[in-house]
């Protein structure tokens, strides 16, 4: 496959489930390695990055999980806290201040005590997404975030992620099968399809597209290229 994402956007990756969305941000943060071609990052290889290069790389970019991936033996303020505390020599009375911060801009402020079983799905995402920016990364990459929510929560959290964004700016990279959540948030569009890139450009362009697979998979028909198996 061959994908550009453009500096500074909002870009969503949409795909069929199983196509390789997740195996994608796993190659951007270097936890797999291609068997041919490569990966740049800020225009810099991660194949010819040493270890400490590619833990620094990954300082720069944040990860929104599935499932929120929160440490359940972690209070939802200590779980924003972690990065802070793992990666930087900030005072604590600072690292409680960028965590606070974070926590009333996504409105869990008030369930900053909470234990991660508490939350519900889409409080945990949330959670998930303040973490994800605790250390301001350049990149935030969003592993099907709708995972699991409603789609009055989905489109909430679309919002919630675009207004962090306009406020944040940095790269946002979302992958997902959900097009009401594309229409939402996306700047630029790329469909992945059996391991390849089918289309990729700016979303007015995308969802405009006379490609009988864009076409079908953005308008949920069943006539097209795209089947069952």
């Amino acid at each position: 496959m061959d994908l550009r994402i453009p500096e500074g956007t909002t870009a969503v990756v949409l795909g069929p489930s199983g196509t390789g969305k997740s195996v994608l941000i796993k190659h951007v943060i270097g936890l797999l390695a291609p068997d041919r071609g490569e990966v740049l990052v800020h225009d810099r290889s991660l194949s010819r990055m040493s270890s400490s290069e590619v833990l620094g790389l990954r300082r720069d970019i944040g990860v929104m999980f599935q499932d929120g991936a929160l440490f359940s033996s972690m209070t939802v303020f200590d779980n924003v806290a972690f990065p802070l505390r793992q990666h930087t020599d900030l005072p604590d009375s600072t690292i409680r201040e960028v965590a606070a911060e974070h926590l009333q801009a996504v409105g869990l402020w008030n369930a900053r005590d909470r234990m991660p079983n508490e939350l519900s799905g889409g409080m945990k995402k949330r959670a998930g997404l303040a973490r994800a920016l605790a250390l301001d990364p350049g990149i935030l990459l969003c592993d099907e975030p709708d995972s699991g929510l409603d789609p009055v929560r989905t489109a909430l959290l679309g919002e919630l992620l675009r207004e962090r964004h306009e406020e944040l700016g940095g790269t946002v990279v979302v992958v997902t099968h959900n097009i009401a959540l594309a229409k939402l948030v996306a700047e630029h569009v790329s469909l992945l399809w059996q391991g390849r890139i089918v289309s990729s450009g700016p979303a007015e362009e995308a969802f405009n597209s006379d490609d009988p697979f864009t076409r079908q998979f953005l308008a949920g028909q069943t006539a097209g290229p795209l089947g069952m198996d």
